[in-house]
């Protein structure tokens, strides 16, 4: 074959494949994220990425407004069956991906929780929504606290934050009260697992042993979880760390006055035996019981206000005064750490505290 009519032939081939690609296209034009993700362009020219921290006050509408994104009752009815996004919380983050070039909105990001994010896709017709779990790494983390000043500035230069400070309180809740007992100069060594992501510690998981040295005592625990699901804290000695009393029925809070035979009572302005503990803490606060026992007492009493009563096994009883709202009734046997009511300040009370 000559080789003129060799290039011709070779220049229709191309020319009908081309052709026939281009009526597959126009047949099916594909939406902007499947050219986007077909054809990637530099992320930073084409698609942005903004993020809203909710202030008291804004609505999901209302800040949708702020970003020029329309069809905000489409994307609640989208989201709806996953979350209420007019039930937005402050302090939480909207991430905003749109396309740089219009500000046409692609997707919408809201936290739901640590593991849990809303992810919602507006359309011009309509818009769809999904719930998207976090994937971690996890890996195993050794961390050490030394309390040169508050224990909550010490765990936090650790890289602990509140809820993991809670959970070592929670640890030794049997044998040292967080609140009023730790000492300048204690130390703490954790070994947890952690959870990454993109090589990046996110949060600790899973606590394994924790050894506090305060006061001149060292205290061991190590986490043993038993053939029926069971968690426990036991001593290197295998015995548990578990006892029958809580060292305190506040997780957190501060004494503010002690177990005195005589006291100046604000109130009533005399002196009167103080037999019992003031815990300071903000009204609503949880009051847990100490021991399992049956509740002996719901209900006011004189200038102890709200007053729960509780008897232990043996001959202990312990009292809880001033309280906001009492979660419990007469005859009901309740466990140790069981929540039995709030922090107030009923009856003889100046501000709010648990006696």
């Amino acid at each position: 074959m000559p080789l003129n009519r060799i290039i011709l032939s070779s220049i229709m081939v191309v020319t009908i494949a081309v052709l026939t690609q281009g009526l597959r296209t126009s047949l099916a034009a594909p939406s902007m994220e499947e050219l986007i993700l077909a054809n990637p362009p530099e992320p930073t020219r084409m698609v942005q990425r903004q993020q809203h921290k909710i202030q008291k006050g804004e609505t999901f509408g209302g800040i949708m407004q702020q970003y020029g994104i329309g069809g905000v009752d489409r994307i609640l009815a989208a989201a709806r069956p996953h979350f209420d996004l007019s039930r937005i919380r402050v302090g939480k983050t909207l991430t905003i991906r749109s396309l740089q070039a219009t500000g046409a909105p692609l997707t919408i990001h809201y936290p739901l929780d640590e593991d849990r994010t809303l992810v919602v896709q507006p359309g011009e017709y309509g818009a769809s929504a999904s719930v998207e779990e976090i994937t971690y790494e996890r890996g195993v983390t050794r961390r050490a606290i030394e309390m040169t000043g508050t224990l909550w500035d010490a765990a936090l230069a650790a890289g602990l934050r509140p809820s993991d400070i809670v959970r070592l309180a929670r640890v030794f809740q049997w044998e040292v009260d967080f609140n009023t007992e730790l000492r300048t100069g204690a130390r703490m060594t954790l070994v947890a697992d952690e959870l990454l992501r993109e090589g990046e510690s996110v949060r600790l998981d899973t606590y394994h042993a924790v050894r506090l040295e305060n006061a001149g005592e060292i205290y061991t625990a190590i986490r043993h979880v038993s053939s029926n699901g069971d968690e426990g804290w036991y001593g290197p000695d295998g015995k548990a760390r578990k006892r029958p009393f809580l060292r305190s029925p506040l997780e957190f809070s501060r004494v503010t006055s002690g177990f005195t035979r005589k006291r100046f009572h604000p109130v009533l302005k005399r002196n009167r035996p103080h037999l019992g503990t003031d815990f300071g803490a903000p009204r609503g606060t949880p009051i847990r019981a100490v021991g399992d026992g049956v509740i002996s007492h719901s209900g006011t009493s004189g200038g102890y206000g709200k007053l729960v009563k509780i008897n232990h096994s043996g001959p202990y009883e312990t009292r809880y005064a001033h309280l906001s709202r009492i979660l419990v009734r007469h005859g009901q046997r309740v466990k140790q750490g069981q929540i039995i009511g709030h922090v107030g300040a009923t009856g003889l009370a100046t501000g709010p505290h648990l006696h």
